[in-house]
């Protein structure tokens, strides 16, 4: 294994790549290099068996194949600066990616303290053993969908794919008995209502898994093709942004909240405190592993869903006016 894929903006921070940025990403992004298409189908992604994207894609980022070498040597460097606080590894279904993963783990891990971050899929109990002990700080176990049947319909079974939402479930809450920190990910905006996405984020912040948001994006020639109302969709993601925040800072939990027609119109906590909330600005943030801000991974410059850094008045403003709660 003599390459890696990294994101361009990674590329950029560590010196191996001239990337012109507003906002330098505080994570090194790493995918596992191989030329093989995924196993999994998942509908959304770009390397999926059947897409016809290119392999460079993770959602808007292009994640391009880098000397190996190298990427660890500047990433040891860039760690001990201060420039990259977390590396950040993908992974893909294919014959040898066990093998790939472990390596790259290892070979980070030999010459750098950087806090490390898995994002895979359900693995068994002695897998999650050995990651942990290979240096992995933080597992992730994507779960995109919010609810059973939009998880069959995008990455499970109707989609071709191997995964199950219940064996997806399981993977998440024994990771987290074995990780001081475990996560996932939901895309939002795959079909879903506010009240489907509060549900699970309550659901796994009992059992202690932090949900990272993602907004739904599509790559040319990826299989799935979603024209979504923009309007109602900046509005979907602000409030469940909002109603994230509320839960993983228990301010408020999914039973205290109401929904009509799953259209979340009460959020659990007094208005002073949301407004306190909202002008703060925190919660439309990247959420993530820590000192995770992924710039322009969803995002246009025209449309922000997760920014980088600390919003500006202005960027609080439009906030306001994309949640249309009327009040605030």
């Amino acid at each position: 294994m003599r390459k890696v894929r990294a994101s361009m903006g990674t590329l950029g921070v560590l010196g191996l790549e001239l990337v012109q940025m507003d906002t330098p990403p505080t994570t090194a992004y790493l995918q596992i290099y191989t030329e093989e298409r995924c196993k999994a189908n998942c509908l959304f992604c770009a390397q999926a068996k059947d897409s016809r994207a290119g392999l460079t894609h993770i959602a808007r980022g292009m994640y391009v194949p880098a000397d190996l070498d190298a990427v660890v040597s500047r990433l040891k460097m860039a760690y001990e600066k201060g420039y990259i606080r977390r590396a950040c590894i993908q992974t893909a279904l294919y014959d040898k990616w066990w093998e790939d993963t472990v390596y790259l783990i290892k070979r980070i891990r030999a010459e750098n303290h950087i806090p490390i971050s898995l994002s895979v899929f359900p693995l068994a109990d002695a897998k999650y053993n050995e990651l942990k002990n290979s240096g992995v700080n933080e597992i992730v176990i994507p779960l995109d969908a919010c609810t059973p049947a939009l998880f069959d319909k995008i990455k499970g079974q109707s989609a071709g794919g191997p995964y199950s939402w219940e064996r997806h479930l399981d993977g998440i809450k024994r990771a987290a008995r074995f990780f001081k920190s475990a996560g996932t990910h939901l895309i939002i905006g795959l079909g879903e209502t506010d009240e489907d996405a509060v549900k699970i984020i309550d659901e796994l912040h009992g059992y202690n898994v932090n949900t990272a948001l993602f907004s739904y994006t599509y790559v040319p020639g990826a299989q799935l093709v979603l024209e979504p109302d923009k309007e109602e969709s900046i509005r979907h993601y602000r409030t469940v942004q909002l109603a994230r925040y509320l839960i993983l800072e228990e301010i408020s939990a999914y039973p205290d909240m109401r929904f009509t027609d799953g259209a979340l119109c009460d959020f659990g906590a007094k208005r002073d405190v949301i407004l306190r909330i909202i002008e703060d600005g925190t919660a439309f943030q990247t959420s993530g592993c820590p000192e995770c801000n992924r710039p322009m991974a969803n995002e246009t410059f025209s449309m922000i869903y997760n920014f980088p850094r600390k919003l500006k008045d202005d960027e609080v403003a439009s906030v306001k006016k994309e949640l249309r709660l009327g009040w605030c």
